[in-house]
Parts: structure tokens; sequence; C-alpha cells
């Protein structure tokens, strides 16, 4: 199974975080906090993705959550309706095979 690591689109986008460092790693249909992400539960499926959908699980720092909070679109990862940032015209994740981006 290939790594995927999930880098912010933008800087400064997610939180104020200043940074080319993963802040995910995918692992299947799993979502895992990177270890450049001390926001969230080092080991703790975060997310689970469903047909390109995000669920926070109940190791979410928010809370599991019903309804998605993301959208995989291509190798783009945007808010849903149900994310409280949502921004439709603005993806706020990219996904790349590899661990830093150029």
């Amino acid at each position: 199974m290939t790594t995927q690591y999930v880098h912010q689109a933008h800087y400064g986008n997610a939180g104020g975080i200043h940074t080319a460092k993963p802040q995910f790693t995918i692992h299947g249909n799993t979502v895992f906090g990177s270890q450049y992400n001390t926001s969230v539960p080092a080991g703790k499926a975060i997310f689970e993705i469903h047909d390109n959908r995000w669920y926070a699980t109940e190791y979410h720092p928010g809370g599991k959550t019903a309804h998605a909070l993301y959208e995989t679109r291509g190798d783009n990862v945007h808010t849903t309706t149900f994310h409280p940032e949502h921004n439709p015209s603005e993806h706020v994740f990219e996904i790349s095979s590899h661990l830093l981006r150029s």
C-alpha cells in the first residue's frame, strides 16, 4: 500500500501553520496526522475516507462527524459545506506521493 502525503495548498491556510511538510498521511482509506502535525494524536486515525469524502473519527480534535468535512477532487482536498471554514472557490490541501512538496 502506497503512503500519500497531504500538504497545505497555501502556506498558513490551515490554522496558521507555515510549513511545506505534510500535515497528514493517507494509508488506504485512513488519514493520520503526520509527525509534523502536533495538533492531532499520534498514531490515531483522524479521518476515514468513503467515496472521496473525509469523515472525522472519534480521534479527531473536534470529535466524530456524521457528515464529511472534506472532499477529494483529483489531488486536491476541498472543504464541504459541513466544514466551519468552507470556501467553495479554493482547495485547502494537496495530495502527493512525496514527503516534501517541490
